[in-house]
């Protein structure tokens, strides 16, 4: 396949919005605010759940009846969007609308002239609940870190989890077994647990084949960082300290962190396959039964009718229907701290729209009116996602939505054509407190309650500002820090060698991009 360089963007761009203008400029103007009232107009929605929707669903019908539109969902890679939308920009296929590509992406798009602006006024009028919600969590100002060069370019998404979303969780069960009453809480106490966890025989099969606790080195943040937190660093992260900027990786904790997951490396307290673990290898030594604590997100250790996902929950009591959870927010360190990396809010860059769609604003505001029904309108979500009322779904004694048989059943919602794989950019708009009734059952609401707020610790503040140092050079870096951390972990370096790394990543860029860091921080958030 032919790529176009980028030497030829711009004229690539140039006929790709004089393409995407041909039909649907709007005859009243390239100033209308709002969608023309006699024009239907087609939206197209790339969907990564495409292989789960139907072409002639209840939901798209519910949508294009409602709004007088044309829908259509197109196919959307899971594993590699970021490519396959870069590609297609390359190409000249730049699509209406997109969502979740990371700040540098969207940087790199923006600069290339590829994506639309989206004045602010044409949400406000046209998405007003959206707008209050942004408003909400954002401020006053909820476009103030998507503008470049005074003009906004992106639909916010805002993941209001994301602050306190990771846990650390251990097999009650297992604490049960092995004879510990009080729940762990320091490091010493969790390395007992361990040490039990391993040694014990928690599972009661009689081997010796269990691990206290297991993890991934998929990147630095994922390596143990409660460890880590435990001695006040967050790897992988900026994060703000007495008003400067700091990069866990390189502070004085980390190596005290180092130095004990070396010592439990030694002892076999922790999973040694952590190196080679992805997400799924994690996902199968939780869920029989290899390991007693690992870190997720806290909706993964409670019952799927609580909240959304539920699979360690869910997955482990189909094998052992006694196991049950406790979730922290991470051992304490010598000085009392804990916590994990969390998520930033503004994990993404949002929604974008593709340049060709600046030439037909009417059309722009009509996806944003949809969006702000498919997110915040009871009825529009209740349509898409449940279907019809006393055919698909009842409304429960306690105000619950339940699916009717046989629509209980995922394959039946997707014969009908319901369910949340139906995506309107509106979908990405998560507002959990509206959403509560219908992803929580009312009798379980308690058990949501006790522990969506457990998590502790801190985030990349940075993450939507674009710095450049960081861009040319964290792959590096990254790379460095991954090898040096795993060899210390397992005794392949000694943990002496912490400051030489040190030493070492600011020479290899790092230097540099802390200076433009500090810089960045003082530019956007000390004003």
């Amino acid at each position: 396949m032919k790529i176009i360089m980028p030497l030829t963007l711009s004229a690539v761009l140039m006929g790709a919005v004089l393409a995407g203008c041909s039909s649907e400029t709007s005859t009243a103007g390239e100033k209308t605010e709002a969608p023309q009232a006699d024009k239907k107009y087609k939206l197209t929605y790339l969907n990564q759940n495409f292989d789960k929707t139907v072409k002639d669903s209840y939901a798209v019908k519910y949508v294009q009846q409602k709004f007088n539109v044309e829908v259509e969902q197109l196919p959307r890679s899971k594993d590699n969007f970021k490519d396959e939308l870069l590609l297609k920009v390359a190409s000249g296929e730049i699509p209406d609308v997109w969502v979740d590509l990371g700040f540098p992406e969207y940087e790199k798009l923006v600069n290339q002239g590829a994506v639309a602006e989206i004045p602010q006024e044409l949400i406000e009028k046209n998405a007003p609940r959206y707008w209050a919600w942004l408003k909400k969590h954002l401020g006053d100002d909820p476009l103030k870190l998507y503008r470049r060069d005074g003009k906004n370019y992106s639909m916010p998404i805002i993941q209001t989890l994301g602050p306190d979303r990771t846990v650390v969780s251990l097999r009650k069960d297992w604490l049960d077994n092995v004879g510990i009453t009080k729940n762990p809480e320091t490091l010493e106490e969790f390395e007992d647990a361990m040490r039990k966890f391993r040694n014990n025989d928690p599972d009661k099969n009689g081997k010796k084949d269990t691990y206290g606790w297991t993890g991934q080195a998929a990147g630095i943040k994922d390596i143990f960082s409660p460890v880590f937190g435990a001695f006040g660093v967050f790897p992988g992260t900026f994060t703000d300290k007495n008003g400067k900027i700091i990069r866990g990786e390189i502070e004085p904790g980390a190596k005290q962190a180092l130095a004990l997951l070396n010592k439990w490396y030694k002892e076999e307290l922790i999973d040694p396959e952590f190196v080679l673990n992805k997400g799924p290898n994690v996902d199968d030594k939780v869920i029989s039964s290899k390991v007693g604590i690992v870190t997720g997100s806290w909706y993964q250790f409670i019952q799927r009718a609580a909240f959304f996902d539920g699979k360690y929950y869910e997955k482990l009591r189909a094998n052992v229907p006694n196991a049950s959870w406790l979730l922290t927010a991470g051992p304490k360190g010598p000085d009392g701290q804990q916590g994990t990396v969390q998520l930033n809010p503004i994990a993404s860059s949002g929604g974008q729209f593709g340049k060709h769609m600046e030439k037909d604003k009417g059309k722009m505001a009509k996806y944003l009116q949809v969006a702000d029904a498919t997110a915040f309108d009871a009825e529009t979500f209740e349509n898409i996602v449940y279907g019809e009322k006393g055919k698909t779904y009842k409304k429960g004694d306690k105000g619950d939505y339940i699916y009717l048989p046989p629509y209980d059943k995922e394959e039946e919602q997707i014969k009908f054509g319901i369910g949340q794989q139906y995506t309107f950019v509106g979908k990405s708009f998560n507002d959990y407190e509206f959403q509560t009734p219908y992803m929580t059952l009312n009798e379980m609401m308690p058990i949501r309650r006790a522990n969506e707020h457990i998590g502790k610790g801190k985030y990349d503040i940075l993450q939507p500002i674009q710095i450049p140092a960081y861009n040319e050079n964290i792959d590096t870096l990254d790379q460095m820090t991954l090898k040096y951390f795993i060899d210390m972990i397992t005794g392949q370096r000694p943990v002496s060698d912490f400051d030489k790394y040190v030493e070492e990543w600011k020479k290899a860029g790092g230097s540099k991009v802390m200076e433009e860091a500090q810089k960045k921080y003082e530019e956007n958030f000390k004003k």
